[in-house]
This record gives C-alpha cells, sequence and structure tokens, in this order.
C-alpha cells in the first residue's frame, strides 16, 4: 500500500521586512491591534507570530505597512452583480480589504443574513463611514439568495454559489486606495528639528522629500509606518490617522553658512549662526 502525504506548508511568520528588524525605536503595532486571536505580539526582539495559534484569516496583511507578514495568503471571497455573496468567513475582513472590493471590484454591497454574521455588519458600518470621508457613497445590505439551498448548511459546508465568482485582494495594493485623499499626515515640529535628514532617507513611500531650498511632505504617499519617527533623534515628527485631502506640504530652508566652520548647511533661520555638528561640539573638535 502506497501512503501520500502532502508536505506541511511551511508556519506563517513576520519576515525581515518589518521594521521592528531595521529601527530600534520602531513602534508599529498594526498587525498585533487587528489580529483577532493575538497571535501576534509585541516582544523585545520584535514582533513575533505564533502560529499554532494563527487562525491564517488574512486580516495582517492587509495592515502591515512593511509587507512583513510571510506565508500567509489573503483569503478568497465571492462576489456576483457588485455584491459580495455566500460563502462567507465568520470572521469579517477588514477595512483595508474592503475599500479594495470597493475600489478594485466596484463592490457596493453584501448578500448576506447578519444575524448569523453580526459582526460583518459593524464591519460594512465601519467601511460606510469611512467611506463618508472620501466622499464616496456607501454599501447596501441585502438578503441572501437560497437557490434553494439552506443559506446556514450553504455556510456551514463552505459551498460556493455556482454563478459566482472569486477573487482575493492583493494586499500590496492597500495604500493610496483613493490618491486624491491622504490617511496618513506626517508634520514637523520646526522648533526642535534638527535637519538631519534620517526621516527622508528611510522613509520607504518617498513621502518625505528634501529638496536645495525646502522640506516637502507628499501627503497621500504615507502609509503611516512610523519609520521616520523611528529614526528622529529630535521627536520632531507627528503623524496624524485621518482622511483628508491630499496635499504637498513645503517647510522653507536655508542655505547657511556656519560661523565656526565655514561649511555651507540647511537651517529653518537664516540667521542661524552654526551648523548642527559644530552645535553639539566645541570648536576644534569635530
Amino acid at each position: 500500500m502506497i501512503r501520500f502525504s502532502l508536505p506541511d506548508s511551511p508556519p506563517a511568520r513576520v519576515g525581515e521586512s518589518c521594521l521592528y528588524h531595521k529601527f530600534r525605536r520602531a513602534s508599529c503595532r498594526a498587525c498585533v491591534d487587528v489580529c483577532p486571536v493575538g497571535a501576534l505580539t509585541v516582544t523585545p526582539q520584535g514582533i513575533s507570530l505564533t502560529d499554532e495559534q494563527c487562525l491564517h484569516c488574512g486580516n495582517c496583511l492587509y495592515v502591515c505597512p512593511g509587507k512583513a507578514l510571510v506565508n500567509l495568503k489573503p483569503p478568497v471571497r465571492y462576489f456576483r452583480d457588485q455584491c459580495l455573496v455566500e460563502p462567507f468567513t465568520l470572521l469579517p475582513p477588514t477595512l483595508n480589504e474592503l475599500l479594495l472590493w470597493h475600489t478594485k471590484q466596484h463592490i457596493r454591497g453584501v448578500a448576506i443574513e447578519l444575524d448569523d454574521f453580526p459582526q460583518w455588519g459593524l464591519s460594512i458600518a465601519a467601511l460606510n463611514l469611512k467611506l463618508r470621508e472620501f466622499g464616496e457613497h456607501g454599501w447596501q445590505i441585502y438578503p441572501p439568495q437560497s437557490n434553494g439551498l439552506n443559506i446556514s448548511r450553504r455556510n456551514l459546508l463552505h459551498v460556493r454559489d455556482a454563478s459566482a465568482c472569486s477573487a482575493a485582494m492583493d494586499p500590496d495594493d492597500s495604500w493610496n486606495i483613493f490618491p486624491e485623499f491622504s490617511t496618513h499626515t506626517p508634520q514637523l515640529d520646526t522648533a526642535d528639528c534638527v535637519l538631519c535628514a534620517a526621516c527622508v532617507r528611510v522613509c520607504p513611500q518617498k513621502a518625505l522629500l528634501l529638496g536645495g531650498e525646502s522640506l516637502s511632505v507628499i501627503t497621500n504617499a504615507c502609509n503611516g509606518c512610523n519609520a521616520c519617527k523611528a529614526v528622529c533623534p529630535a521627536d520632531a515628527i507627528t503623524i496624524t490617522p485621518e482622511a483628508r485631502k491630499a496635499e504637498e506640504i513645503v517647510y522653507p530652508l536655508h542655505n547657511t553658512q556656519c560661523k565656526t566652520c565655514s561649511r555651507t548647511f540647511l537651517s529653518w533661520d537664516e540667521h542661524t549662526a552654526q551648523c548642527l555638528v559644530c552645535r553639539q561640539h566645541g570648536y576644534g573638535m569635530r
């Protein structure tokens, strides 16, 4: 007798692109906060994922700004005529996933029995509030079509509607869903910022740009990863998570000559006498 065995799937884990593997002061908790069973935790070594607890629901995939979750797949869902249809997962989609269904597949409703899936109702309500911020029409809840098969039994057996299509939303598309809006706005405290440009160098989205005479913030490029905050030595950056019209915030700078070392440096005030290095060290100690 020949035994056939399928190889075990590799365990879900947090990859090297996680901000905690790059920055000692990383503070991102997006995946931890969205995990329904606590499989993701913050440890002194960074984010830890316990595969034995993981439901593989995919929620974390849609909120991780670093695309750091490995060996997890986005959930497949079913739709017909701009409407999500059965079978449904017990856990509802995240807000980011629903926004992708709204923009990529033009879904505008769910045919679902909310008594059987009450958490879906809460998720759709949160989605509609967010869509209102973006000036979009909200989703509708429709009664499911039984097609001769008991709805509860269909969902229990995970039987799909033969007339429905299926797809999974790509988590990589979760950012900048509405380009005319920003979801996170970085702001600089010019009184504390020392213009070291560390934030500009580490921003993976290029939301911070340093030019010859200005520092610009491209608000709709920011995904809220907080990498800039993690490296700022002066704690001069705040990131506000809210939907607002996208804009380019320009902070004017001045090319100034240091009176101590005679080198040219960027400053907020053209009357600044010394560059950062000379301010931090006595004369001749560079």
